[in-house]
């Protein structure tokens, strides 16, 4: 009966635990890296062609030629590194990269004209 009873030790959430096996040192650490983090999604949309304003819509909806030459003339000479091409095709502007980043090439593009009257290939 002398038998001593320990006080049953309380056992840490798995949060608890990440927290006291990184120390002050590894939540600073932490934090750091989720601010950087935030900082790059929220600055990750830069401006493609910086300064440019695209025509209005109404312009072009109706004229794809328009939109074919306003593409080749304004929007192209900005963007060499993707050796972009266009043509009108059917009901569309048919867009093709050349070379360098497909979905970087169709982002840079889409942000200024809309997707229902351009379709994009790989050249």
């Amino acid at each position: 009966m002398d038998e001593e009873k320990q006080p049953a030790q309380e056992q840490l959430t798995a949060g608890q635990a990440f927290v006291k096996s990184i120390r002050p040192a590894g939540c600073a650490l932490f934090l750091i890296v989720a601010v950087l983090v935030a900082a790059v999604c929220f600055t990750a949309g830069r401006d493609p062609i910086p300064g440019y304003t695209p025509p209005e819509r109404a312009s072009y909806e109706n004229d794809l030629p328009t939109l074919a030459s306003v593409l080749t003339e304004q929007v192209f000479p900005q963007l060499p590194e993707y050796g972009l091409t266009a043509a009108v095709t059917g009901d569309t502007v048919t867009v093709t990269v050349e070379r360098g980043n497909f979905a970087a090439a169709r982002s840079a593009i889409l942000r200024y004209f809309p997707q229902d009257l351009i379709n994009f290939e790989r050249g």
